[in-house]
């Protein structure tokens, strides 16, 4: 009886806190929102109910505002270079280190984890310098060359994930006369689908919302998204300083929705994927 008293205290501490948390992370995503439906040229809405009137044409009139479907485009082929190469370069590193066989691996995979402890602002002013002597400013190759190199994180989650699978299935493959570019194909891929959605998401929700380096290395015509709402597309031509704060937060809302929509879809391979990885180790 005590325990079960215990337990339901437990319980009703834990949710207590969820809730709590979650009224924090929600409230000030209510009041962008019911201030995205204020007058352009208006006072910011500090009450938590909304004003009379509502401005629904705001989100129209921030997408004809800007050239939205360039910078659109923009965006996405930036995130798609990031994913497709994330996805791709960093399971066959995962693979080499978890599968294959090589002088002083164990001691480049320390030099990897090392690696994961360099902050990523830390290392923006060197990308800038060696972009910058290899021309490669002002162009969309700089994510080429980045996604190219890989990242220690996704690495590291495709090899942890990997090493969990049985050696046995390899061995199999490789009797039958496989090669390893078509064991990778028809029997790591397929299993490592969780790890996969990990880095799709994680890959897709930073590149999308990444402003540093596009404000970095890509002059205003040439900026996605993120970029655009933190300029001065929604300000007053003759008084720059003036925001349209309404037309800000209508574009930023729409501007979300293809993160969201992707974490929603990959929310169950991410969960599964993080257990498994841990559990694997």
């Amino acid at each position: 009886m005590v325990n079960t008293t215990s337990a339901k205290v437990q319980r009703v501490i834990v949710y207590s806190v969820v809730v709590l948390l979650v009224v924090v992370y929600l409230v000030p995503v209510y009041f962008a929102f019911i201030n995205s439906l204020r007058e352009p040229i208006s006072v910011p809405v500090t009450s938590p109910f909304a004003q009379d009137r509502i401005y629904w044409d705001n989100y129209y009139s921030a997408l004809i505002r800007i050239p939205f479907f360039r910078f659109l485009s923009h965006s996405l082929f930036i995130s798609g270079i990031a994913v497709s190469l994330a996805v791709v370069m960093n399971f066959m590193f995962g693979f080499a280190f978890a599968r294959l066989n090589a002088p002083y691996k164990n001691l480049w995979f320390t030099v990897l984890i090392s690696l994961m402890m360099i902050p990523e602002t830390a290392t923006l002013i060197p990308q800038y310098v060696l972009f910058s002597q290899l021309k490669l400013t002002n162009s969309f190759w700089i994510w080429v060359v980045l996604g190219l190199a890989g990242s220690p994180f996704y690495t590291f989650l495709y090899r942890q994930f990997i090493q969990g699978i049985p050696n046995d299935l390899m061995e199999a493959a490789r009797i039958d006369g496989a090669s390893i570019p078509r064991i990778m194909l028809s029997i790591f891929v397929p299993l490592c689908k969780p790890v996969i959605t990990i880095v799709f998401m994680f890959e897709f929700i930073f590149s999308w919302g990444d402003v540093m380096r596009p404000f970095m290395f890509l002059s205003s015509n040439l900026w996605p998204l993120a970029c655009t709402l933190m300029g001065t597309y929604f300000s007053l031509p003759q008084r720059p300083e003036n925001v349209l704060q309404p037309l800000q937060l209508a574009a930023s809302f729409v501007f979300i929705i293809p993160s969201f929509l992707v974490y929603l879809i990959g929310q169950k391979n991410v969960r599964e994927g993080m257990i498994t990885s841990g559990l694997k180790a």
